[in-house]
């Protein structure tokens, strides 16, 4: 009686399993004739009575190319005697669907040990496998890419126990559990106590909720499989964190009744570490894209320039950086950095490249607060440090890309007349693009700039002027249309440049109608620096009070931006300059004008 009572229970158990398990579990006869299924496997084929599945064979479910070869090992196997053990197979279907499973097949015996068939777990591994796609796609050798894939989704195990309703784990689980949960014998233990110390607190309050729900046979099974809250969760082991999904369905009794539920637990933490990898992968991508697309609008010749541009001024900022430590000129030095930051910056607009110019002008921000420190410490110079290998690693990736799309830098040899016609339409873009930022209405007047007669030697040193100059008017010099109409001023703006050649320099000469050099602001930023005296100051002429603004800090701006306010442009202009023997003067006019004269000297042209 007991015997049979067992045997009852087993087969109880055996049929309650084949109802709830996920796998798809399958017995087959010598023929490789269904003679037993899963609930599982009849979704799988999409059939709901068992009489349509028995007696059929893989012929009469899949595609020939499936089929046949299901069928030869499943007759080698029950020749032998060997097993298959996880075997990956492509399941072509009728009508073109095409699935993945892992699977697993023993041969069953008759009494006296003949093998009369086979037993056969397949695991659903569709999405493992289109994820191995989309991961070879981020590997440059695809056959080592699909080995670590294959490998990585070969090692993922899986735990299985039941549950009461009491949430104590069952007697009978897997061994793989131990392994994945970190405790030797979890057989009869609370399921809570066991997380307790292992995943987050406000993540173990939810489960008793969410499993309660779940034994209420009140509730919509299916719908509640969105609330689980041990999906890809956190555990600690010990020392090590994993991350698991738990995976619950009921097991209901023969009066409908779910007095248990069944869970497969699998470590799922390398697929969590590559989607991270992978995300953090395509937002790289997406970067690097969004630099590809804004340098393929940028004319050769000028990409050029900027690059070279960069590098020079990346040489000075590291010398500068360098003599740092050694000497007590250090507010001299921070300048020259600066400079050489704004000038990078400087150039990144003008070409629109807001990724580069962003990443100078943060750097310009942590430079302008090292100025006002009286001693760096170590910790400032690390900042400072920090600032700049930032700039020289993004220059390495730009750099770097540009060479991928077909070493412009290296190959163009434009023109020199082609050259001079990119400079004025450059500048030219660039008053129109402020013209938008700044919503103003300004004409540029470059009739009497001729490009012929620039000193090509000289051309860089001149875009850079007319590029902070251009800058420097239509941010804070013009007037917006409001206050032109009031102070009876053609509403739109104007700025002229025009140049000429001497026996020994190009004579450059800018000039806007704007608001003209507020000599009461400056004066004011002159005493707030600290800089000079007060008996110094009291005895300014206007056009000394006006020369203040080639001195690093002093602005007529009223707030720091991307595009001015720090008072470093014109310093720039000025040390460039004298650098190589040149002049710079203002005139100026309240509410009618400001013009500069540049005196540039002449190379001799190679």
């Amino acid at each position: 009686q007991i015997k049979i009572e067992n045997l009852e229970f087993e087969q109880l158990m055996f049929h309650q399993l084949l109802s709830a398990i996920p796998d798809n579990i399958y017995f087959k006869d010598r023929k490789s004739r269904f003679t037993i299924l899963s609930k599982a496997m009849m979704e799988w084929f999409g059939r709901k009575k068992i009489n349509e599945v028995i007696g059929k064979t893989d012929f009469d479910m899949f595609t020939e190319e499936h089929a046949r070869e299901a069928f030869e090992d499943e007759q080698r196997l029950m020749e032998t005697g060997e097993a298959i053990i996880n075997k990956e197979e492509k399941e072509t279907w009728e009508g073109g669907k095409i699935t993945w499973v892992s699977s697993s097949k023993v041969p069953t015996r008759s009494s006296n040990g003949e093998i009369n068939g086979i037993v056969g777990i397949s695991r659903d591994i569709t999405e493992k496998k289109k994820t191995e796609m989309i991961l070879n796609e981020y590997r440059n050798n695809l056959e080592n890419a699909k080995r670590e894939t294959d490998n990585i989704l070969a090692t993922v195990e899986e735990g299985l126990f039941l549950l009461d309703k009491d949430l104590k784990i069952g007697s009978q689980h897997s061994l793989e559990l131990r392994s994945i949960i970190g405790d030797k014998n979890p057989a009869n233990k609370k399921f809570i106590q066991l997380l307790d110390g292992k995943v987050n607190n406000s993540i173990l309050n939810t489960v008793k909720d969410y499993l309660d729900l779940l034994f209420d046979e009140n509730n919509d099974e299916s719908m509640l499989l969105e609330l689980n809250p041990l999906i890809e969760v956190e555990f600690k082991v010990g020392r090590k964190k994993k991350f698991l999904t738990f995976k619950f369905r009921r097991v209901n009794t023969s009066s409908g009744r779910a007095d248990q539920v069944i869970s497969i637990v699998s470590d799922v933490t390398k697929e969590v570490n590559l989607a991270r990898t992978l995300k953090q992968q395509e937002a790289e991508n997406k970067r690097k894209m969004d630099w590809l697309l804004s340098i393929l609008n940028i004319d050769p010749t000028m990409l050029k320039e900027f690059i070279s541009s960069v590098h020079e001024e990346l040489d000075q900022m590291d010398e500068s950086y360098q003599k740092l430590s050694a000497t007590s000129k250090e507010l001299e030095l921070i300048d020259s950095i600066y400079r050489s930051m704004h000038t990078i910056k400087g150039g990144a607009r003008l070409l629109e490249m807001g990724f580069f110019a962003d990443l100078a002008h943060s750097a310009e921000d942590v430079i302008s607060n090292l100025r006002t420190v009286k001693k760096l410490s170590d910790a400032d110079l690390k900042k400072l440090n920090k600032q700049i290998k930032m700039m020289h690693q993004t220059y390495n990736e730009l750099k770097e890309l540009i060479d991928h799309i077909g070493k412009i830098h290296d190959q163009f040899r434009p023109k020199r007349s082609y050259e001079h016609k990119l400079l004025l339409n450059t500048l030219d873009r660039l008053v129109k693009s402020l013209n938008e930022e700044c919503q103003k209405d300004v004409k540029f007047d470059y009739k009497n700039l001729d490009g012929s007669i620039i000193p090509f030697q000289r051309r860089l040193l001149i875009r850079d002027i007319l590029v902070q100059l251009i800058r420097n008017s239509m941010y804070h010099g013009l007037e917006s249309k409001n206050e032109r109409k009031a102070l009876n001023k053609s509403v739109k703006g104007n700025i002229k440049v025009s140049g000429y050649v001497t026996d020994n320099a190009y004579i450059l000469q800018y000039e806007d109608d704007g608001r003209g050099l507020d000599s009461r602001r400056l004066l004011d930023k002159a005493r707030k620096s600290g800089i000079w005296s007060k008996d110094e100051i009291n005895s300014w002429s206007d056009a000394k009070i006006y020369e203040t603004i080639f001195h690093p800090g002093i602005s007529t701006a009223k707030e720091v931006s991307l595009t001015a306010g720090r008072g470093m442009g014109l310093n720039i202009i000025k040390k460039k300059l004298e650098k190589i023997g040149g002049e710079i003067s203002i005139l100026t006019e309240p509410t009618k004008y400001t013009r500069f004269e540049i005196l540039i000297p002449i190379e001799q042209d190679n």
